[in-house]
């Protein structure tokens, strides 16, 4: 990965947090999902937005039950810019090793069947 992908992934995650800040603190209900946009079904990511909100509240159950996926945040959110940033530094491609480690087919399968099931939970709950 090249200087210029890590530099838009970083500005990817700035997006994030401000998108996260602005929602929180305005109180947004701005649906940018563009599967329930466009076919008016929820994608596995659906209601990781209000799940995060949660978990500022302090309900990390509730942000759970709202998305698992947020878990998977609790872990990469704090990591991400490190990783970034390392890798800037050493320019060393640290996320290529990741994706080489998950490129495995085993975990292509796990993640799939994962995503695939809080899919189905999250057509059948409406969100």
């Amino acid at each position: 990965m090249n200087r210029k992908d890590v530099f838009i992934l970083i500005l990817v995650y700035l997006f994030g947090i401000v998108w996260i800040v602005l929602n929180k603190c305005l109180n947004l209900s701005i649906t940018l999902c563009p599967t329930k946009i466009l076919w008016g079904i929820p994608c596995p990511g659906c209601g990781i937005t209000r799940a995060i909100k949660l978990c500022f509240e302090g309900d990390l159950w509730a942000a759970v039950l709202m998305n698992p996926n947020i878990i998977l945040v609790w872990i990469i959110l704090p990591i991400a810019p490190f990783i970034l940033i390392i890798q800037l530094t050493t320019r060393k491609d640290y996320i290529a090793r990741i994706n080489a480690f998950l490129d495995k087919k085993i975990y292509l399968v796990i993640i799939l069947i994962a995503e695939g099931s809080i899919w189905i939970y999250n057509i059948v709950r409406h969100i």
